[in-house]
C-alpha cells in the first residue's frame, strides 16, 4: 500500500522517529519509527508478534513495513518512550502526572515489560497505601478515583483497590450513579456507602462522649463540656461525603479547649483504636480479601518487603 493512502491523518512522533528505525508503529493517530530489536528485547508479546515475516503488500511508511496497534495514540506515546528514553519516566518519589503512569502501567501490563509495569505499579501504590500510617501522607493525583479502581482491576493491582474503592465512597451520589464504575463495583461501593456513614461514623467520633466521665479527670464537668461542643461540631461536618477516617484530624484536637491531659490522652488513644479497627474492616467492606493476603499480593507484583508485610505475617503464625 502507498504512503499516500495512509499518511493523510497520521503525526509522527518526532521524539520516537528514529532514521535508522526499521519498523513504523501506529497507535490511533499517532507514527513511531523504531528499532524492532529494542522492542523485542523489551517484550516477549513484541519479540513474539515481530518474529512472523510482514506480508510483502503489506502497508508501508516511509518505506518501513507498517504495523497497527490497538492502543490509544497517547497511551502508547507515553509507554514507547519509557522504553526508548531512560529519563521519560522516573522512579518514585519523581513527580508524573497520572496520564503518563497510567498508559504505561496499561501497556506495560499488556505487552509485558516487566521493570515498567512495577514502576509504575509503585507511583500508583504509594499513593494508594496499604496501612494506616501512611493514609493522607502523600499527595494524591487530582482523578476521578473511579478511573483508579477501573485501572486496578485491569492490572490485577487489588491491594490498591481498598483506598481507590473508599475514595469513590466519598463522592457525591450523582457523580456515582454518571461514573465509569462496573455494576458490581457501583453497587459494592454504594454497600459500604451506608456501613461508613452510619456505624462506622458513629464509631470514629464516640471517643467524644464516650465514657462520660474518663478516669483520673480533674475537671469532670468543664471537659465533658468541652467533649460535647466538639461532638457538635464534629456531626455538623457529617455530609453526603464519606470522609469517615479523616472525620475527625489533628487539627481538630485544638477544638477541645480546657479538657485536661488525662481526657485528652484517652481519648486521643481511642481515637486511633476506632480508626485502626475501621481501616481492618475497609477490605471486606469492598468484598476483597484480608489486609495480609492484598500485601501478600503487592509483595509478588512489586518484590519489595514493606514493614507491614512482616507484621502481617507474623500475626498470621502467631
Amino acid at each position: 500500500m502507498a504512503d499516500a493512502a495512509i499518511a493523510a491523518d497520521l503525526v509522527r512522533e518526532e521524539s520516537l522517529w528514529f532514521s535508522d528505525g526499521t519498523l513504523v508503529l501506529q497507535a490511533g493517530n499517532y507514527l513511531f519509527r523504531l528499532s524492532p530489536g529494542i522492542l523485542s528485547a523489551k517484550s516477549i508479546v513484541f519479540q513474539d508478534m515481530l518474529a512472523f515475516p510482514q506480508p510483502g503488500d503489506g502497508p508501508m511508511y516511509d518505506g518501513c513495513p507498517l504495523v497497527h496497534l490497538p492502543d490509544p495514540g497517547q497511551d502508547a506515546m507515553y509507554f514507547l518512550k519509557a522504553i526508548f528514553h531512560y529519563d521519560f519516566f522516573e522512579s518514585w518519589p519523581a513527580d508524573v502526572d497520572y496520564s503518563v503512569m497510567s498508559g504505561i502501567l496499561r501497556l506495560s501490563h499488556k505487552y509485558q515489560v516487566e521493570p515498567l509495569r512495577k514502576r509504575a505499579l509503585i507511583h500508583l501504590s504509594k499513593r494508594f497505601p496499604t496501612c494506616l500510617e501512611e493514609f493522607g501522607c502523600v499527595d494524591e493525583w487530582s482523578v476521578d478515583p473511579t478511573l483508579i479502581v477501573n485501572l486496578a482491576r485491569e492490572v490485577n493491582a487489588d491491594w490498591v483497590l481498598v483506598i481507590a474503592l473508599y475514595s469513590c465512597a466519598s463522592l457525591q451520589l450523582p457523580q456515582l450513579f454518571d461514573s465509569c464504575l462496573a455494576p458490581g463495583d457501583l453497587l459494592t461501593v454504594l454497600q459500604a456507602r451506608d456501613q461508613l456513614q452510619t456505624h462506622w461514623t458513629t464509631a470514629i467520633l464516640d471517643f467524644l462522649w464516650e465514657p462520660l466521665q474518663i478516669s483520673k479527670c480533674i475537671s469532670p464537668s468543664a471537659c465533658l463540656n468541652g467533649r460535647l461542643n466538639a461532638r457538635k461540631k464534629a456531626e455538623l461536618s457529617r455530609s453526603d461525603h464519606v470522609i469517615t477516617l479523616c472525620l475527625w484530624n489533628d487539627d481538630d484536637w485544638y477544638e477541645l479547649d480546657g479538657v485536661c491531659n488525662a481526657c485528652l490522652n484517652h481519648m486521643k488513644k481511642t481515637h486511633r483504636e476506632r480508626q485502626e479497627e475501621c481501616w481492618d474492616a475497609l477490605p471486606a467492606l469492598f468484598n476483597l480479601p484480608a489486609w495480609n493476603i492484598l500485601l501478600l499480593s503487592r509483595f509478588k507484583s512489586l518484590g519489595n518487603i514493606p514493614r507491614e508485610v512482616y507484621c502481617a505475617f507474623l500475626f498470621c503464625f502467631t
